[in-house]
């Protein structure tokens, strides 16, 4: 059996294998503090997309090397995406119209919110107002952006994901933030070539309108994933949106828990859910139950 954990965003410049003992050793102390521990013949995968995603990002951002029309700004064009995006996190962190407007010029105002002054205001209110750690909300909404609206982009990152994957030998995912988005799409690609036990979604995006959109269509539980479980924090601006029938209506039903209390300071990193005993829980039944 496998055991393949998948990265957010914002994971430039460091080492993966530091990264992989890192997650390695969250759950490991969580389920040791339960009384059991990871199988000793598991085998731990890490595929490492994070200098990737952040370098063509980057590229979006200071010339047109994918054959796209910048508009003199520190990001790729589409500011009514990238500010429905902004307007979704605002919303889901209580910002009111009000706070945004502060931030913006009496002219800029007027003008309406289809400027790219107002996805720098809706941007900066959040990075007041929601700590993110070493992650400012200006590069984590970037990368999603240049993720979800760039085929040159999400392709050599789910070529990452999908060399990953590949095997006969059946598997068990977890995956946090944005990679939570690349998972999902990469194994509906592979259209049941993978053997998914259980698929375990930590801090996701999945439930935003503006994510959803990009997304396959129709939605559905990829193929050959037994069981999808999804674990969130209601403070995590990224992910208080469940996966339930009212935004995921699909078959078999996803397992969504909200009872995360994600000690972190931003309420989003990766230790705060790793440590959570129901996601430990959810990791030793799929590896234990391996027929």
């Amino acid at each position: 059996m496998r055991l393949i954990f998948v990265h957010g965003i914002a994971q430039q410049g460091k080492d993966p294998d530091q990264l992989k003992q890192l997650w390695y050793e969250v759950l490991q102390d969580n389920l040791q503090l339960a009384g059991t521990a990871l199988p000793a013949n598991v085998e731990i995968g890490f595929p490492f997309y994070g200098d990737v995603l952040f370098g063509l990002t980057a590229q979006l951002a200071q010339t047109p090397p994918l054959g796209v029309k910048l508009k003199g700004s520190a990001w790729p064009s589409g500011d009514s995406e990238r500010l429905e995006l902004a307007l979704e996190l605002a919303s889901n962190a209580g910002i009111s119209r009000q706070q945004i407007e502060a931030q913006l010029s009496p002219m800029i105002r007027e003008k309406g919110p289809l400027q790219w002054e107002w996805v720098h205001a809706v941007l900066s209110v959040l990075d007041q107002s929601v700590f993110m750690g070493d992650i400012t909300l200006q590069q984590a909404t970037a990368e999603v952006h240049a993720y979800l609206n760039y085929p040159a982009v999400s392709e050599a990152v789910d070529a990452i994901l999908s060399a990953a994957f590949g095997g006969e030998e059946p598997c068990v995912i977890v995956a946090h933030s944005l990679g939570t988005v690349v998972t999902y799409r990469v194994l509906t690609a592979l259209a049941g070539a993978v053997d998914v036990r259980a698929l375990i979604t930590l801090g996701s995006p999945l439930g935003l309108n503006t994510v959803r959109r990009k997304l396959p269509n129709p939605l559905a539980v990829p193929r050959r994933v037994r069981k999808w479980q999804n674990a969130y924090d209601d403070r995590d601006v990224v992910a208080l949106l469940p996966l339930d029938q009212s935004r995921w209506d699909v078959q078999p039903r996803i397992e969504n828990f909200n009872g995360v209390c994600n000690d972190t300071d931003n309420a989003h990193s990766i230790s705060g859910y790793l440590n959570d005993r129901r996601v430990g829980s959810w990791v030793a039944d799929a590896l234990a139950h391996q027929a």
